[in-house]
């Protein structure tokens, strides 16, 4: 890979070899990236013009390469053994309402770019007529938004000022890609486990495992795959974001 390197930044008077560094970190850091992010924007315009080597890259250390340019994001996706992630059941049941409102909004043709607009009063009305549970807690509603933010999934809006809990979020497209075609079923299928019983859930984040017993198991497969596991017996998966963005 440092060959190919070598080769490609010979031929460039564009980029140099920090800046190759710099667009896998932050792949790495983020999952995702976003060209109409001001501060993702050089490293997307670099992967996306060096798509096949940033493939290889990638894919030498288990990892895919997902280019969407139509929507103008990358991302990775982990694979193999590496694809299993722990999330809490509320994470995982979390994201799959956020795939389902991204659907209804796509079929609704109420979408920009690719992205789609709710609020976290509106994520929490879905979340309780959907899996019948209690809302989270004010501290809890922002780590999990602070853990999908982190990852790409959602980018959260600064609340007005008469209602300074209601927070505007954007839905990215990426959400396709960490939660599998099945979400429904998997939905279905986690909110019928016992609520003691949170270690089986589905997704494509790409976090280290935490061992914690509270957790639920999280494979990241892309939203292409028909055979996903986000619900199935006891080990529902719901597709995971990369590791930790600094957000």
């Amino acid at each position: 890979m440092l060959g190919d390197l070598q080769k490609i930044i010979g031929r460039s008077d564009q980029y140099q070899e920090e800046d190759f560094v710099h667009a896998a970190n932050m792949l790495l850091v983020n999952q995702f990236i976003y060209a109409e992010r001001s501060g993702h924007r050089d490293s997307y315009f670099l992967v996306a013009s060096h798509v096949d080597y940033f493939t290889n890259l990638f894919a030498a250390i288990g990892w895919s390469l997902i280019y969407q340019p139509d929507e103008a994001y990358l991302g990775i996706l982990p694979k193999g053994e590496e694809r299993f992630l722990r999330l809490k059941l509320d994470e995982s049941l979390f994201l799959l309402c956020l795939r389902q409102q991204y659907e209804q909004k796509l079929e609704a043709f109420d979408v920009e770019a690719g992205r789609a607009y709710i609020t976290s009063n509106d994520l929490l009305s879905l979340y309780e007529n959907l899996t019948g549970r209690e809302i989270p807690n004010e501290t809890r509603l922002k780590e999990l938004l602070s853990l999908f933010s982190r990852h790409g999934i959602i980018e959260r809006g600064k609340p007005h000022e008469t209602d300074p809990k209601n927070i505007p979020l954007t839905i990215n497209p990426s959400i396709r890609q960490v939660v599998v075609e099945d979400f429904i079923g998997q939905l279905e299928g986690l909110c019928e486990e016992n609520d003691e019983d949170e270690d089986d859930a589905t997704s494509s984040l790409s976090e280290p495992e935490t061992g914690s017993t509270d957790e639920s198991k999280i494979e990241s497969l892309p939203a292409e795959t028909s055979e996903t596991s986000i619900a199935e017996s006891e080990d529902a998966v719901t597709e995971q974001p990369a590791s930790e963005e600094t957000n």
